[in-house]
């Protein structure tokens, strides 16, 4: 008799697992080649998933994308979350921020390059995901940034600094040593991406961090260094 479906000999594959291998190798496809270049088949490929899953669960290219922003986005900003309302002062929070901010860039984690994709897209004038990204992980951020800021400065800890140009001053310090890492490349013979200078940038980022948002920067600088060799 032949063994009834579900039995061992013939495991069935979980509707949550096939739903989350086929939303891990999307982030994949789509953090490599956009929304444009993703292909459904290359997905379900790498899935271990028949194509007409992907239908099933998500519909269409259109809605997978989505699916992948919401997942990308919503754990970065979580993860963001946690740590600008762990322990510790608003100053070194927010040090904190930046650091594992510069990390995740470093790190050419997902975000970085569907977010790359996502800005050519809009320099060649094209329709972006942009203001949906904005909605699920940088506007709630930005909001929870200038808050964190507006705490240290009532307590004196940082001093008074428009908080909405701070914080883009900062990220854009950080975003900026990497989509101009093909300039650094000439301007200092070394790859940008090279552990070595990688590490002596993250130095920088904290101490330029310090410097800029502290009251006392000496103690700002103190409270950088001891931050960035922890593990």
């Amino acid at each position: 008799m032949p063994p009834k479906p579900g039995s061992s000999r013939h495991p069935q594959p979980r509707p949550d697992h096939s739903r989350d291998a086929i939303l891990r190798a999307a982030i994949a496809e789509f953090a490599e080649l956009g929304e444009a270049g993703a292909r459904t088949d290359a997905i379900a490929r790498a899935a271990g998933v028949n194509k007409a899953l992907i239908h099933y669960y998500f519909g269409t290219k259109e809605a997978l994308y989505v699916a992948v922003l919401d997942e990308v986005f919503t754990s970065l900003v979580e993860g963001y979350r946690k740590v600008l309302q762990g322990p510790g002062t608003p100053g070194e929070r927010l040090l904190r921020h930046f650091l594992i901010h510069f990390d995740h860039l470093a790190g050419s984690s997902s975000f970085a390059r569907v977010l790359g994709h996502e800005m050519m897209r809009a320099r060649a004038g094209q329709s972006t995901r942009i203001s949906q990204i904005v909605g699920i992980c940088f506007g709630p951020l930005h909001a929870a940034l200038c808050a964190l800021l507006e705490e240290g400065m009532a307590s004196g800890e940082l001093r008074r600094l428009e908080p909405g140009h701070a914080v883009l001053g900062l990220t854009g310090a950080n975003v900026f040593y990497f989509i101009s890492a093909p300039f650094f490349r000439e301007i200092t013979g070394r790859d940008p991406r090279d552990p070595q200078m990688l590490a002596r940038q993250r130095e920088a980022l904290l101490d330029f961090a310090a410097t800029v948002l502290f009251s006392d920067p000496d103690h700002g600088r103190s409270l950088a260094k001891a931050i960035g060799e922890l593990p």
